[in-house]
């Protein structure tokens, strides 16, 4: 039985514990914050609790397996629904519900909405070798570098293209293109430095559909909560760790303040770095700001995701009805850039609040910006160091609970059963 040390208790922490607590390791999560869960937890004002990021995620059997591998099946303790698509306005008003999860109906819907769009099926679908090349390579086991791939599945990744160059090369539809890179530049990335592999989310997407939990993103936090519950994993509240203690190149315990949690294996998930290590050599993206929004009942019916491809491209998160989260970059005002795109919620604006980067920046790490392809090689968590391992946002293979739930998975193949 190895002891374990998990810093950090959002979604990667209770993940990586969950699961090696399963494998007969003795755990222990250290958190800085009152309370498990991190950036899922969202934000509250005046007693209204709004997403900070969208409750929809992909890839359901990630959290299938990690449900079954730490514990009972997941559909024991949370429920998980598959919803239809994801909404996308655009500036002549016009509405696109794209299906995600089945290839017939978004073809069907393409033709429907525009047959000038029908180059979107055949584009997406040559993502299905990169997906495969991606997932065996870099996110079923610990990734060790561009070492790890074979010549054709480097050839398939095309590492050199943009997204920017592939859609270029593909002269997709306007509207269609938007859909590609709009969410992108709201992560804080440059199209033009985005290596071509990353716009396979959108293969993903469609094979897999969007799922959202029962209670949102707090529904998985009680989930997990009671799974490190029922693996006796050992929380550790109000304490912030700042660095690890290595003996002989490898870890023998994590620094808390002035004392020493002894561990033979440290699974770092804070946002923060070790003091005493090197940083990762690359530029950390800076969130979008957000308009969190009270609305009237009597706003119009939304989706639980919407897209508006402005001049200044918007994302609204509406699993509450009432309670949206409209993400933007940009001076201009995102109630008004809505309007545009011919959804006005002015008229039914109970109560605003505004909460740009630097605020946002407080609460975690958002992930690294894209530079070319190597970027995926300078994020901690690719080639750990002896029993220290990294997962969440600001580790391979990326923010979204998808890829941390893939992260934390290798990891604990990585580190075995006790």
């Amino acid at each position: 039985m190895a002891r374990v040390v998990v810093v950090g208790g959002g979604f990667a922490g209770l993940s990586a514990a969950a699961r090696l607590a399963k494998l007969r390791h003795d755990v222990t999560v250290v958190e800085e914050s009152a309370a498990l869960g991190g950036r899922m937890r969202g934000v509250e004002f005046d007693g209204h609790r709004f997403d900070l990021t969208s409750p929809l995620v992909t890839l359901p059997g990630v959290f299938r397996d990690l449900f079954r591998k730490s514990g009972r099946p997941m559909d024991r303790i949370l429920g998980f629904e598959k919803v239809h698509g994801r909404r996308h306005l655009f500036t002549d008003a016009s509405v696109l519900d794209l299906p995600l999860g089945n290839r017939g109906d978004q073809v069907r819907a393409l033709e429907e909405w525009a047959p000038e769009t029908a180059g979107w099926s055949t584009w997406v679908d040559k993502s299905a070798d990169t997906w495969d090349a991606l997932r065996t390579v870099s996110l079923d086991h610990v990734f060790t570098g561009r070492e790890a791939f074979t010549s054709s599945q480097w050839k398939t990744l095309r590492v050199r293209r943009s997204v920017a160059k592939e859609l270029s090369r593909a002269r997709l539809d306007e509207r269609m293109g938007r859909v590609i890179t709009d969410p992108l530049a709201l992560d804080g990335h440059d199209p033009k430095r985005v290596p071509a592999f990353v716009a396979s989310s959108h293969y993903v997407e469609r094979n897999f559909g969007l799922w959202a939990f029962d209670g949102g993103m707090p529904g998985l936090i009680s989930a997990m909560e009671q799974r490190l519950d029922e693996r006796s994993v050992t929380i550790v509240l109000d304490c912030k760790a700042h660095d690890v203690v290595l003996r002989d190149g490898d870890v023998a315990g994590v620094v808390v303040g002035a004392d020493v949690i002894p561990a033979d294996i440290v699974v770092w998930c804070a946002p923060t770095w070790p003091v005493s290590l090197r940083a990762p050599q690359a530029k950390a993206a800076i969130p979008a700001s957000r308009a969190f929004l009270t609305l009237a009942p009597s706003a119009p019916a939304l989706a639980i995701e919407t897209h508006a491809h402005a001049d200044a491209p918007l994302r609204l998160f509406a699993n509450d009805p009432t309670h949206v989260t409209v993400e933007h970059r940009g001076s201009k005002d995102p109630l008004q850039t809505l309007a545009h795109c011919g959804l006005d919620l002015r008229p039914h604006v109970v109560a605003r609040h505004d909460v740009g980067p630097a605020e946002l920046d407080a609460l975690g790490h958002w992930g690294w910006q894209w530079q070319r392809w190597t970027s995926a090689c300078a994020a901690p968590g690719v080639n750990p160091g002896g029993s220290l391992y990294f997962a969440g946002a600001h580790a391979h293979p990326g923010p979204t609970l998808e890829l941390i739930g893939m992260a934390t998975a290798a990891i604990a193949e990585a580190v075995g059963k006790s």
